[in-house]
């Protein structure tokens, strides 16, 4: 399935009082690393939105394991991968590397939808062939 591997230098307004870095910062780096995921497979989510009409592929459920801190100064490596498709959601696995330390594990769910007119509310809808093709590379 598709992958992408992109770099983060550690700088101090990442960082909390006690030097290391703070947690939803790296949620912040999740969802830049997604979209720099569909970039890998010749997609954005502003060409998504014109080509098939959806109205996001907002975030629905997330899990994160922090295993070693990771602190100022350092240079740390976020490898992204598609790990399931569904009839209308994927899911992404997330690992950041210290060196040679997985620092954090994270998993994540995002749902394709498409605005309901009728409800005024978004929903589900099928992920399209071509999106799953690029994805499955």
């Amino acid at each position: 399935m598709l992958s992408n591997s992109r770099s983060v230098h550690v700088e101090f307004g990442h960082c909390d009082p006690s030097g290391i870095v703070f947690n939803p910062n790296y949620f912040v780096w999740f969802d830049f690393s997604v979209h720099a995921l569909l970039g890998r497979a010749g997609l954005s989510l502003k060409s998504l939105i014109a080509e098939f009409g959806i109205d996001g592929i907002p975030l629905v459920d997330n899990k994160a394991q922090f295993k070693a801190p990771c602190r100022w100064g350092d240079d740390l490596i976020i490898e992204s991968r598609i790990v399931a498709l569904h009839r209308s959601a994927f899911e992404i696995q997330h690992i950041v590397r210290n060196g040679d330390v997985v620092a954090v594990e994270c998993s994540e769910t995002r749902v394709w939808t498409v605005f309901d007119a009728e409800k005024g509310r978004i929903k589900a809808a099928p992920l399209p062939p071509p999106v799953i093709a690029a994805f499955s590379v």
